[in-house]
């Protein structure tokens, strides 16, 4: 017999805001990619297979397919990888590393608004079987993951942390 479980779903909503902004041992997606200069956006160093604006475009990419499922659009997982990966290896501009970083920061924000949106628990044909929960928990460790990554690259780069501090273990 399954033990009965009850779910605090106020806390889990909470748990999913804090995740998706990075708490304990994840670093807030938006902090890694703070004051980061679009210049250095644009860099790969040797054993880096990405730079910063590709990382940042790719979880701009996830990111809004799972806010256009979590909607109730069809937003299929693409045949092959590479096409989670847009755009170029370096900004042209500092406008355009600033305008990908936006996009990012509106998708954030409407992944935390989404967390409140329906109950956690549902689940819909566009979400492929998953719930709300599991789907927003994708999304944030997802970002987790990648946000990581630009904070190690900018390690390698000397541009962290960045003017407001951050973790340098």
């Amino acid at each position: 017999m399954k033990p009965t479980r009850t779910v605090d779903t106020d806390l889990l909503a909470e748990e999913l805001r804090r995740a998706l902004r990075g708490h304990g041992q994840f670093v807030d997606p938006l902090r890694a990619v703070d004051a980061l200069d679009w210049k250095l956006a644009g860099e790969t160093p040797p054993g880096f297979e990405h730079s910063a604006l590709q990382l940042l475009a790719h979880m701009v990419y996830w990111q809004d397919r799972y806010l256009a499922r979590l909607a109730g659009q069809d937003a299929p997982t693409p045949p092959h990888d590479s096409e989670g990966w847009p755009g170029p290896v370096a900004p042209a501009s500092e406008r355009e590393w600033l305008d990908v970083v936006d996009e990012f920061r509106r998708g954030l924000a409407a992944a935390e608004t989404a967390v409140g949106a329906a109950p956690l628990g549902d689940t819909g044909p566009t979400l492929a079987g998953k719930t709300r929960l599991g789907t927003l928990n994708g999304l944030a460790l997802h970002n987790g993951y990648h946000a990581g990554q630009v904070v190690q690259l900018r390690k390698v780069l000397g541009s962290w942390p960045p003017p407001g501090g951050g973790d340098t273990w």
